[in-house]
């Protein structure tokens, strides 16, 4: 009775920590909104989130993406997706040539409020198909914006160009800086913070008159909030950030394995596995197991009596075996020192090459970006420079960019 009381506990525990769990790793409400959407919806495809992707320059330019959304997950939407695909790749000017116009317009409204000239160029669409691990149809629209930013040299304000700029809950801004930067002021606060990145969500952050606004300086420091600003800094994604569960879900699993192993110790230790406990019968078994572990010692014993120069022969091979495992030990754990080094203290360079090594010595381009937050224009040139220098190689596979480590030479014949 009282362990099946302990499994019925057990399984309600399960079932409330995964009814907590679940609401987080959906995907967020709503539809995407935004310039270069009414071709996509006519081709069938209806994107589930926006994101617009700012980066910054040290000239003050910035190129922007306006990145469209569409979570995979049946096959009709797959099907349409990929029948959009082809249909960008054979026809991008059907795609561009309404979403130019509508970026221009907004470039020249720009530089009439802030009195720079600005212009809007190299405007382009591509399509791909993204795995993270669940499957997403991505739509970006790229252009790059000249004096989007005021710039003095040592500093860069950022913001005035898109003031009020409106965020609705399905989209997310997420504006980057050049390395030798740093933030001295980002109003409102952040809702996410990177490395040389602030985000913004519409589901969190509303921007009113003046606002967003982000200083950056050379060699700037930490963000210092806006003297409205009422929101403390978020480290970690909020819930829908993304495809992927955020931290609180992964906290929420973690309890779920600790009760899971709590209550796996509980019924063992009632001997619901048929294990030990104090429970009828369990003299009786161990008694038969120490009548068992008596009579192996008794045949070891004559066994060695027997053979004593046969003893002698496996204790020198014991020691060579002992001396090869100690060394490889001394190797795994040198190994595993190199593991350890935080990430943080680790260069680019070396994330990259931490994270092919950990793939088996093969990675996406993309899923590079991922893994490390980065943004797709920092990981190429990340990458660009570790393919200049010969440290990883590249090829492209399919529609996607694969990295590797450098093959060894063959060894010339003899």
């Amino acid at each position: 009775m009282a362990t099946r009381q302990a499994v019925f506990a057990l399984l309600c525990a399960v079932c409330c920590v995964f009814a907590a769990v679940s609401p987080a790793m959906a995907a967020p409400d709503g539809t995407a909104t935004g310039p270069g959407l009414e071709p996509l919806v006519q081709q069938g495809v209806e994107p589930d989130s926006t994101r617009i992707v700012v980066e910054v320059t040290e000239d003050g330019d910035a190129r922007w993406e306006i990145q469209y959304w569409t979570r995979l997950d049946d096959q009709n939407t797959t099907d349409a997706f990929a029948s959009l695909e082809d249909d960008i790749d054979a026809n991008p000017t059907d795609y561009t040539s309404a979403f130019a116009d509508r970026i221009n317009g907004t470039v020249d409204a720009a530089s009439n409020s802030t009195g720079r000239e600005m212009s809007a160029t190299n405007v382009s669409v591509a399509a791909e198909t993204r795995s993270l691990p669940d499957s997403f149809g991505v739509v970006t629209y790229s252009f790059e914006w000249s004096n989007f930013a005021a710039g003095d040299g040592d500093s860069l304000v950022v913001g005035d160009a898109i003031e009020g700029f409106f965020l609705d809950s399905g989209s997310r801004l997420i504006l980057s800086w050049p390395d030798e930067y740093g933030p001295t002021t980002v109003a409102p606060t952040a809702d996410d913070t990177r490395e040389n990145t602030v985000i913004w969500r519409g589901s969190d952050t509303e921007f009113v008159s003046g606002e967003p606004r982000v200083v950056l300086e050379v060699g700037g420091g930490a963000p210092a909030t806006s003297p409205t600003a009422t929101q403390t800094a978020v480290q970690t994604p909020a819930t829908g950030d993304g495809p992927f569960p955020t931290t609180g879900a992964l906290a929420a699993l973690a309890l779920v394995g600790v009760l899971v192993v709590g209550a796996g110790f509980y019924l063992r230790s009632r001997g619901v596995f048929g294990s030990g406990g104090a429970r009828d019968g369990a003299g009786g078994d161990e008694a038969a197991v120490v009548a068992s572990a008596t009579r192996d010692a008794d045949a070891e014993t004559d066994v060695s009596q027997a053979a004593p120069s046969e003893s002698a022969g496996e204790a020198t091979s014991d020691d060579a075996d002992t001396t090869a495992e100690a060394d490889a030990t001394e190797d795994a754990e040198d190994a595993a020192d190199a593991e350890d080094i935080p990430s943080e203290l680790l260069s680019n360079e070396e994330r990259v090459l931490r994270l092919i090594e950990s793939r088996g010595g093969r990675i996406k381009q993309q899923e590079v970006a991922s893994a490390l937050d980065w943004t797709d224009a920092k990981t190429s040139k990340v990458v660009r420079g570790m393919r200049d220098e010969g440290t990883i190689e590249g090829f492209r596979l399919g529609r996607e960019n694969v990295l590797r480590l450098p093959e060894a030479d063959e060894p010339d014949d003899a």
